[in-house]
């Protein structure tokens, strides 16, 4: 495929991105408990960042990032696409990885239908 850029040498779809576990879907049922009204994906990296931990306690991280994100997304001006959450307001299930903040943009996922997707800022 060419524009007018010239040609395409690589491709990676947002299915690929799944199969292969660098998007991770968010559970609907809880983006409804911290009233986000879109489906919601994060990254492996920004999982392991601030949800994943070896203390059992993923589920109530998770609740406390989409609580933060919630928060980001009620503050930030209309027609706003990308939020940021600083890293201060987020858990961290093990030592501290440096990294300072989340970042969350809406896009149009794979049916065209807005999706919040979650990662770290060197993912964008």
């Amino acid at each position: 495929m060419d524009d007018e850029r010239g040609p395409v040498v690589a491709a990676y779809t947002r299915a690929e991105a799944f199969e292969d576990g660098t998007f991770i879907e968010i559970p609907h049922v809880a983006a409804s408990a911290a009233e986000i009204g879109m489906p919601l994906i994060i990254t492996a990296g920004a999982r392991q960042a601030f949800v994943a931990g070896d203390d059992g306690e993923d589920d109530r991280r998770l609740q406390v990032v989409l609580s933060a994100v919630a928060r980001a997304v009620e503050q930030a001006p209309e027609h706003e696409v990308c939020f940021v959450v600083p890293a201060g307001e987020l858990p961290s299930g093990r030592a501290p990885t440096g990294v300072d903040r989340l970042i969350a943009i809406t896009e149009p996922g794979g049916t065209g239908d807005s999706v919040l997707t979650l990662m770290l800022p060197h993912e964008m």
